[in-house]
């Protein structure tokens, strides 16, 4: 049996860090992050034997967060320089898909070239909830489970062993929880792996006792702590996006009682003004009854028929004044100065003088 549980850093694994892609092994999780966006990324597994009769399980999941078209998958029977081998991938619609690869081209196993091989399946967990992928294979028949049920089975003669791998998507973020890989000697491990699969007792597999029911324990273990991790992380997002709530609320609250502040400011400001516009029109109506009196009692009338009250006065007068001095026999006077004589020089007055920079226009024709 051979099983990782990405508890440290080892040499099974690459671990990179570039512009295009970053492998990690993080808090128990193999983390592949493709940051291309054209291209996949695989991932060989450095492990020393090759295997040929086996049972993997892998447990995986996509990031919420990454594109609606990020992937991950599980290789296996990989030949050399990518001559051949599986790829089992998934994606973030409750999708998978198996291909082969032959002669430097993909072979779909499931669905067609029309769709990408992709084939919905209700066995796949929601994005960010693990899905574990299980490949059993005997005397090169092959069976598929993902999450424990059984998907479908296929044969191919072609590979007698191969390695394992990884496969990310361009623009995806993976993780991975475990692997397991338990091998397979006799068509008695095959079918005592289904009786455990039914809950029944098997007998010894490999060279300790009880090693599949073991395992068995552990995957259930472990897809319950996921679980539960999973669980308290969208109740943490649940707790802080009511927080955030709260804290949008109190500056909505604050924001409200600012312009509430704003526009109580701006009533005491109008009534200010009215108080002021109502004493000056208090002091007018006290200056308009003095000059009052009037039919209209208004102030530009009063005054307008006040300065036609002196005009005609001032007529009157003058009328009174000419009468008497033709009474008196004196001369009439028109308001101007009587001329100064002529020196008597018998000179020609000068001409007026020109105002500078004054220029005449020609005349209409």
């Amino acid at each position: 049996m051979l099983s990782e549980n990405f508890d440290s850093i080892n040499t099974y694994w690459t671990t990179l860090a570039n512009a295009e892609n970053l492998f990690i092994v993080q808090d128990g999780e193999y983390i592949l992050q493709r940051k291309a966006p054209s291209a996949p990324y695989a991932i060989i597994a450095n492990f020393e034997e090759e295997f040929s009769d086996f049972r993997v399980v892998a447990s995986m999941k996509l990031d919420k967060s990454m594109s609606d078209d990020a992937t991950v998958g599980f290789l296996f029977m990989m030949q050399p320089e990518g001559q051949g081998g599986f790829l089992c991938e998934i994606n973030k619609k409750k999708e998978f898909r198996l291909r082969q690869i032959v002669n430097g081209s993909y072979k779909y196993l499931t669905g067609n070239s029309k769709d990408g091989g992709w084939v919905r399946s209700s066995a796949l967990n929601e994005t960010n909830f693990s899905n574990m992928i299980e490949i059993r294979t005997f005397n090169r028949n092959y069976d598929l489970y993902i999450n424990s049920e059984f998907i479908l089975s296929f044969a191919e003669p072609t590979y007698k062993t191969g390695k394992m791998g990884l496969i990310i998507g361009p623009a995806s973020r993976g993780k991975i929880d475990f692997i397991y890989v338990f091998t397979i000697t006799t068509a008695a491990e095959v079918a005592a792996i289904a009786n455990t699969q039914k809950g029944e007792s098997s007998l010894s597999i490999g060279t300790g006792p009880d090693m599949i029911e073991l395992a068995e324990s552990i995957i259930k273990l472990k897809t319950q702590i996921n679980g539960l991790n999973e669980e308290n992380e969208d109740l943490r997002k649940t707790i802080s996006a009511m927080k955030t709530g709260d804290q949008e609320r109190d500056v909505t609250i604050k924001n409200m009682e600012k312009q509430v502040k704003n526009l109580q400011d701006q009533i005491k400001k109008k009534e200010f003004s009215m108080d002021s516009l109502a004493k000056v029109n208090t002091e007018l109506l006290k200056y308009k009854e003095m000059v009052g009196g009037n039919e209209n009692a208004d102030l530009v009338i009063t005054l307008s028929k006040a300065v036609k009250a002196e005009k005609e006065k001032s007529t009157q007068l003058e009328q009174e004044n000419k009468e008497l001095r033709e009474k008196l026999g004196l001369p009439k006077t028109n308001g101007t100065k009587p001329a100064k004589p002529n020196s008597g020089s018998g000179t020609t007055p000068p001409a007026p003088k020109k105002e500078p920079n004054v220029f005449s226009l020609p005349k209409d024709n």
